[in-house]
């Protein structure tokens, strides 16, 4: 894709160090800029749509930026934001300047993207921002109306769009089916932090949405295959059919016809997995390696290995059932886990991450009743300092 092919706005946002830390890090004072603009500027929607996908298609491990130009652009940040970032927060705003010089540079040297595996299989640009800051899950229909969901419900798409939690069912739409498949847009689930979802999509294929996750799904399927896109994580049960079912994520691809397994591909973590519960998948990762993967197999992909290690496959997919089993797993494996399915931050005292235990571990609505369990466990003892939950 060339610039003449996208529009002066949507040029100039690419460009924008402001932007592409929005998209990067966004903070209170970036998305009171920039959902202030987009308000002001809603005849802009698509170019700013349309720049945060090019941004996020653009791949970072392909550049190295000089510390003087890094520095450069951090002076240049610190002088548009507010100085009152301190601490942890100022070092990842560091290293996003670092990944804003990235930017810059894969945009400016290779016309926004190549025509390598990676920019034919990346997820689909949805048409929207999805605002970061959502503390209640939210479907976001392809007619673009915004539902706030219950948590823990099953939304179910059918003749019609119902959601049904606890003992209660509604119906908030009916399913508009698109005849021409390249007119087909995408649903979006949103899944924040301290909040669960699943989905019953139209194929009759079940999908469980972990805490800080985001799905997007069509109302209905090509006639040739079927694709959903993740980031987060997902437990999917797949109806068996002859048409294929493709599950997209930023760093890979799983192919199947019918089976069942679980995803882990959230953003801030170094390495995402698949798990196989049954069945059998095929895995292409972004370096055009294909892994065939068995049942009671886990599949890691981190940057530069792939692993594949037989295992308990409950222990991965017991999170659907409100519980987390585990063998064998650090104390900071589990608090990530807790601190994301339950949106509290944790901090554990400086020596005792790497403890290791198994058991399990029922997630009451309470964390209180949780951590006490987690104490006999791990050998710990926990109190709460304001929001923040401490280990010690």
């Amino acid at each position: 894709m060339s610039d003449k092919k996208i529009s002066e706005i949507t040029h100039r946002l690419v460009h924008d160090r402001s932007f592409i830390m929005w998209c990067l890090t966004p903070t209170e004072e970036l998305n009171a800029i920039w959902f202030s603009w987009l308000e002001e500027h809603p005849e802009e929607q698509l170019a700013a749509d349309q720049a945060r996908a090019i941004l996020k298609s653009v791949r970072l491990n392909d550049f190295s930026v000089p510390a003087d130009k890094s520095e450069q652009l951090w002076a240049g940040l610190q002088i548009t934001m507010q100085k009152r970032h301190v601490g942890k927060r100022v070092r990842l705003i560091r290293y996003a300047a670092a990944c804003v010089a990235v930017l810059l540079l894969g945009i400016t040297g290779f016309g926004f993207w190549g025509e390598s595996w990676f920019s034919q299989n990346q997820v689909a640009d949805t048409g929207l921002i999805v605002d970061s800051t959502r503390t209640e899950v939210t479907l976001i229909l392809d007619t673009r109306e915004t539902v706030q969901v219950e948590d823990n419900a099953l939304i179910a798409y059918d003749s019609e769009i119902t959601v049904k939690a606890k003992e209660k069912e509604r119906t908030i739409a009916k399913k508009v089916t698109e005849d021409d498949p390249e007119k087909i847009v995408m649903n979006t689930l949103v899944v924040p932090k301290g909040r669960r979802s699943s989905l019953l999509l139209e194929d009759g294929s079940k999908v469980w949405v972990n805490s800080g996750s985001i799905l997007h799904f069509p109302s209905s399927f090509e006639p040739s295959q079927r694709s959903i896109e993740v980031e987060g994580e997902i437990y999917i049960e797949v109806a068996r059919k002859e048409i294929p079912f493709y599950v997209k994520t930023k760093g890979f691809v799983v192919n199947v016809l019918g089976t069942k397994f679980n995803i882990s591909a959230y953003e801030e973590e170094q390495e995402s997995s698949v798990v196989l519960v049954e069945g059998h998948v095929a895995v292409e990762t972004t370096n055009n390696e294909t892994i065939q993967l068995l049942p009671n197999r886990k599949l890691t992909i981190q940057e530069g290995r792939n692993e594949i290690d037989e295992v308990d496959v409950y222990d991965y997919i017991s999170w659907k059932d409100g519980l987390l089993q585990f063998r064998g797993e650090t104390m900071d494996n589990i608090l990530m886990r807790l601190s994301r399915y339950y949106n509290i931050p944790i901090r554990c005292k400086s020596g005792i991450g790497d403890r290791r235990s198994s058991g399990k571990l029922v997630l009451f609505d309470d964390i209180h009743q949780v951590m006490e369990t987690f104490s006999i466990l791990y050998n710990t003892q926990y109190h709460f300092e304001s929001d923040t939950l401490i280990i010690e």
